[in-house]
C-alpha cells in the first residue's frame, strides 16, 4: 500500500475513535414493525406515511449520538482533501472469503466475456485467506489483483477489526482507484461496464446506487442525529448494494461518513438506518452519507427486475437484475400519480439490464448442479431461468448459456469430476 493510504487511515481511525458514540449500543425492539409489509412496501403515493419506529432512544442518548456524529462530520471535511487514490484510475473493487472465491471466479469470467479489460482489485480480510495459486496464477489471467486488507488496517492499532458488512466500504477506501465500481462476488455485468464512468448520471453525481424491492425503513431518530431534514418514506426505495458507483474525488467526505456509519454499524447505525428490515447492513449507509455532506447522488429509478421461475403456484426468485444507469437517466420512468399509480413505460424506452446479482443458488461449480437445485429436479437437467424471447431480448444474448460456459470453464480448471458434470449439463440443456 502507498504511504499516503496508511497515513490517511491512521488519521481517519483516530477520528473514528474520537467520534465514538458515548451511549450504550442500540437494539431494535423485538416486536418492531420495520419488517412488516406495512412498512417495507414502498408506497410512493402515500406522502405522509409514517416511518417505523423500532428503537427507543432517550433525549440524552440521542444527544450523545448527535455529538459523535457532529464531530466526525467536521473531521470528514478536514480529512477529505487528504484521501489518497491514483488520479483518473478506473476499476472494479470486490471482496470474497474462501467460500466465495469459486463464485467470484465465475463472475470474473462473465466480466471478461463481455470484452471488458477493466482492472479488478479483490480484497481479502487477512493473510489466512490468501491462496498463492489463486492470487498469483489464476487471478492475474483475469486482470485481477489480490490485496490483503489487514496489511493497512492493522496500521491503526486501536481500530476495531472489520466484520461482515464492514469489509465492502473499507475495500473501497483502500483501493487504488479514483473511480470505483464495487461489485459483490455474486454480481456480474451483462455487458462491458466501463462506459458507466464516462456517462451520466455518474459524471454529474459521482455516486450512483441501485434500488432494492423494499421501502426505506430508517428511523426518524437518524435524521435528528445527523442534523438534516427528515426525508418522506415515499421519496425513494431502499438500496440494493450488490453494485455501487463512487467517485472518490467528488465524494471523499461522503466516503468518510460511510466509513463512520459502517465502523459503528452493528452497534448503532445499522439499527438506526435499517431497524432490522430486509438485508439490514451497509446498504443504507451510502445515500445518507452523501445527504449529510450535501453532495449529489443518483439512485436508479427503474426498479430491480426479479429473475426466476414459477413453480407450484409460487414465484421462486433466483437473481436481481439492475438496470443500465445511462438508459435510466436518459429515459427515467414516470413517477406514479393518483390517476396513474403504475405508469407503463414503452418497451423501446425501458432501460436494459446491466448487472445480475445471482442470489440463489450461488453459482459455485462445486454444488450448483446438486439434486434439488433449480438446475436439476426429478433427475433431469433444465434451465434455471425463463427461456422466453422477452428475457433474451432484454439481455441482448443468451446470458444463461454464457453463465454455464463460465461455470464449466471454472469447473474444468479445478476438478475432473466437476468438469464432466458441468459439460454433461451443458450438452443436455444447450446442445
Amino acid at each position: 500500500y502507498a504511504l499516503g493510504v496508511i497515513e490517511f487511515w491512521r488519521n481517519l481511525a483516530s477520528s473514528l475513535e474520537q467520534g465514538r458514540p458515548s451511549c450504550a449500543p442500540l437494539t431494535v425492539i423485538q416486536d418492531a414493525k420495520a419488517s412488516d409489509p406495512e412498512f417495507t412496501t414502498w408506497e410512493p403515493l402515500k406522502y405522509g406515511k409514517a416511518r417505523p419506529e423500532g428503537i427507543n432512544l432517550t433525549g440524552v442518548e440521542e444527544k450523545q449520538l448527535y455529538e459523535g456524529h457532529k464531530f466526525i462530520k467536521r473531521a470528514a471535511r478536514r480529512l477529505a482533501p487528504k484521501l489518497w487514490y491514483e488520479k483518473g484510475k478506473q476499476g472494479i473493487v470486490t471482496t470474497a472469503g474462501p467460500y466465495q472465491i469459486p463464485i467470484l471466479l465465475v463472475s470474473l469470467r462473465m466480466l471478461r466475456r463481455t470484452g471488458s479489460k477493466i482492472p479488478v482489485e479483490l480484497f481479502l480480510a487477512n493473510w489466512n485467506e490468501y491462496n498463492a495459486t489463486i492470487c498469483e496464477k489464476i487471478l492475474p489471467t483475469l486482470n485481477t489483483r489480490c490485496r490483503v486488507l489487514s496489511d493497512v488496517y492493522s496500521q491503526a492499532a486501536k481500530a476495531s477489526p472489520p466484520q461482515r458488512f464492514q469489509f465492502k466500504i473499507f475495500a473501497i477506501l483502500f483501493s487504488s482507484f479514483e473511480h470505483v465500481l464495487f461489485l459483490d462476488a455474486d454480481c456480474f455485468p451483462l455487458h462491458d461496464p466501463r462506459f458507466v464512468f464516462n456517462t451520466e448520471p455518474y459524471l454529474s453525481n459521482g455516486l450512483v446506487t441501485w434500488p432494492d424491492y423494499w421501502a426505506n425503513t430508517a428511523s426518524s431518530h437518524y435524521f435528528h442525529i445527523a442534523g438534516i431534514p427528515e426525508v418522506p418514506v415515499s421519496t425513494r426505495l431502499s438500496t440494493e448494494s450488490g453494485q455501487l458507483l463512487l467517485n472518490k474525488k467528488i465524494h471523499a467526505a461522503s466516503l468518510i461518513m460511510m466509513i463512520y456509519y459502517n465502523y459503528y454499524g452493528p452497534e448503532y447505525y445499522y439499527p438506526l438506518l435499517c431497524q432490522g428490515s430486509h438485508g439490514a447492513g451497509d446498504k443504507e449507509t451510502f445515500i445518507p452519507a452523501a445527504m449529510v455532506m450535501e453532495l449529489p447522488f443518483y439512485q436508479v429509478r427503474t426498479g430491480a427486475g426479479p429473475l426466476g421461475h414459477w413453480e407450484n403456484g409460487g414465484f421462486h426468485g433466483l437473481a436481481m437484475l439492475q438496470m443500465n444507469p445511462e438508459h435510466d437517466y436518459r429515459n427515467p420512468p414516470p413517477y406514479p400519480t393518483h390517476f396513474d399509480p403504475k405508469p407503463e413505460v414503452p418497451k423501446d424506452e425501458k432501460p436494459k439490464p446491466l448487472f445480475m446479482h445471482h442470489l440463489y443458488p450461488k453459482l459455485n461449480p462445486y454444488n450448483v448442479l446438486d439434486e434439488g437445485g433449480p438446475a436439476r429436479k426429478d433427475g433431469k437437467w433444465h434451465r434455471m431461468w425463463p427461456d422466453n424471447q422477452e428475457v433474451l431480448e432484454s439481455f441482448g444474448y443468451d446470458v444463461e448459456r454464457r453463465v454455464w460456459e463460465c461455470i464449466a470453464e471454472e469447473a474444468c480448471s479445478r476438478d475432473e469430476g466437476l468438469c464432466k458434470k458441468a459439460r454433461s449439463y451443458y450438452k443436455d440443456v444447450f446442445g
